[in-house]
Formats: C-alpha cells, structure tokens, sequence
C-alpha cells in the first residue's frame, strides 16, 4: 500500500511515534512518505523519504502558549503555508497514496488536499475531544481555544483514533510505545532526571544547577536549547538529544521530572520509576495530560519544578490495571488502523 505518513513537528512527541510506526510499515512492504511540518524536526530522526514543509507552529514565549500570536503568526504566513499546501497537492498527484496518515499535521489533515484516499487522523489530541474521555475542569477559554486548534488540524480526516492512557472509548488507542524500552534493563540510580524541554518559572537553569549543588544530587537533563553547553556542570550532566541515551538514562534514574507531553512521563512509568509531570503554563492539552496521568495513578502532577519532591515520590505498584493497555504491540496499534482502512478499500472496490 502507497501511504503518506504526515507528522508534527513541535516538540518530539508527534516524530517519536513517527520513528517507531514508519520502519514497522515499512517492513510489512507498504511505501511510505513521511511529511513534516512546524519547526524544523532534529537530525536524530532519519526516515527513507521525507520532505518537511513550513506548517502551523504553535507560539510559545517563556514556556506559554501565547494564542494571540499564534492566530497572528498563521495568518501573517498564510501564503506561505498556502504554497506547501500546493506543493503537497502535487506530490500526492504524483504518489496517489491509498491512504494518509495524519498526527496532529495539518497539511495532511486539510480538507483542502482532497487526495482521494481515505485520511485517518491518530493523534493524542482526538481523545481530548471525545466525549467518552474525561476532561479536568478549566477554563473555558483555554478549552475552547485548543479544542478549535485541534478541530482545524484534523479537520480533513475521514476516521479519528485518539491515544489515550486506558480504553475510554472505541476511538482510543493505546499510546505507541518503543519496543525497546520493556526490554531495557532498569536500575535504581542515584541520579534525578529531568526532561525540560520549554522551561518556565520555577523550572529555570540556573535554580536547577544551584538545587544540584546545594542538596549534592546529580541531575542528568534534557532540554534548556540554546542556554548552556552540553557536558559536565557541577553535578548537572546536560545531555544533548539522543533518544537511546534519554532511554537509558531514565532507565536508571532514582526519579524522573518532566514536562506533560504523552510519551516521556509515560515512558518513565513504564520503567517503574517515580514521575512528577509539569504542564507548560497556558496549554490546556498539557494540563489535561498531567491530571489524566495523576487520576490514573501513573505521576504525581505539579506546577512548579519541585525536585525535592520528586526525591520523596515513592515508585508506582507493579499491578497498575492499565498495564496490559499501555504495553499494547506497535504491531497491533498498525493492525487496527490497517485492517479498517483495507475493509472499506474493499467495500469501495465491491460498491463501484
């Protein structure tokens, strides 16, 4: 099967997925194309075809989403993302996929790129707005606003799977988990880790160095772009992206602290390890993220970077009832997308 795989390029979360699901296809015999949009993704992340076109970033300032700018932003470079649109049109004339895959990537979920193909959107977003999912209370504003984002990113999908952390609803998927990372040899370590990739407030470097050198505990720590070189820093190692070395980095810390994307504090859960999860301030999906998580007793969620507490945390219970659902196959995830889109592709074949 011909099938376009397109992809977010904020953040890492949208490109993890990508970097598990696209070799898998790949190996079934499909030809894939993988489209990216967003900021410019991290050289870590190598696919056989891949072209990445200018799309609809979201702006953040200080840590915030800031959704007047990002409004400002989408219509200030609306013929330039009208353009790729057009440059995507073309290579679909081109390719004639018989299927498109869209996380959370807005040119490939457009309504506007009429591929003639079915177009399945499967993002972690779509659960946030099922109605079988619970949602924490906020305010509306912020709901509203991400709900609207969310609505125009996938707005072109035929069929909508949402990653979730249970199986709320026959919409949800479990999250797509490395295969690795089960296999990965845990060990309890000394050092805390740190994921903090758009840090704000409390989280800043400088008060993360000094708590290091005060309490005397080494910090193993991502993010911070652009702020500090990589290496050795008193007791802080800076790590520069590398998702095999983040993996066993976690797999051996006393206690992991991070940002609410889906994938990292749920690959720390799944390592057993204790979780603090801080939402970006401003973003209702990454709060809704942290309190899922909380409510699920995978993490404790928190505001603030509070590294003391994340030292206290007890690890989670090795008899969690979503256990089964979160360790679900790559493979199995593929079967339930692949097997729908080639039954209606063959009740099409059969109506014609």
């Amino acid at each position: 099967m011909r099938i376009v795989y397109g992809c977010n390029s904020q953040g890492q979360g949208h490109l993890s997925k990508a970097a598990v699901l696209v070799p898998l296809l790949e190996a079934r015999g499909h030809d894939v194309r993988v489209i990216s949009s967003g900021h410019q993704p991290p050289s870590i992340y190598h696919f056989r075809w891949h072209r990445h076109l200018p799309g609809l970033p979201y702006v953040l300032i200080g840590g915030k989403t800031d959704y007047r700018k990002t409004a400002e932003g989408w219509f200030r470079t609306l013929p330039r993302t009208w353009r790729a649109l057009q440059e995507l049109q073309r290579m679909v004339r081109e390719f004639q996929p018989e299927l498109i895959i869209s996380d959370f990537e807005p040119l490939t979920g457009s309504p506007f790129l009429s591929p003639g193909c079915e177009v399945v959107s499967m993002c972690r977003q779509v659960a946030l707005l099922d109605p079988d999912v619970p949602l924490p209370e906020c305010e509306n504003f912020q709901r509203q606003i991400a709900g609207t984002m969310i609505r125009i990113y996938t707005m072109g999908a035929t069929r909508l799977f949402g990653f979730h952390y249970s199986p709320a609803s026959y919409r949800c998927l479990p999250p797509v988990v490395r295969e690795d990372l089960l296999t990965t040899p845990v060990t309890a370590g000394k050092h805390l880790f740190i994921y903090n990739y758009h840090h704000t407030g409390s989280g800043n470097l400088q008060r993360m160095l000094d708590w290091s050198q005060k309490r005397g505990v080494p910090i193993r720590a991502y993010g911070f772009p652009g702020e500090i070189a990589r290496g050795q820093h008193g007791n802080v190692l800076m790590q520069p992206s590398d998702r095999h070395q983040m993996l066993l980095d976690m797999a051996s810390c006393r206690a992991a602290i991070v940002t609410s994307g889906v994938m990292t504090p749920l690959e720390a859960f799944l390592l057993r390890k204790p979780v603090i999860t801080v939402p970006l301030e401003d973003q209702w999906e990454q709060y809704t993220n942290a309190w899922q998580m909380e409510q699920a007793g995978m993490a404790k969620m928190s505001r603030t970077w509070d590294y003391d507490a994340a030292l206290e945390l007890p690890p989670p219970t090795t008899d969690h009832p979503y256990w089964n659902w979160l360790t679900t196959s790559p493979q199995r995830i593929l079967d339930t997308i692949l097997q729908e889109s080639t039954s209606r592709q063959t009740a099409l074949r059969r109506a014609a």
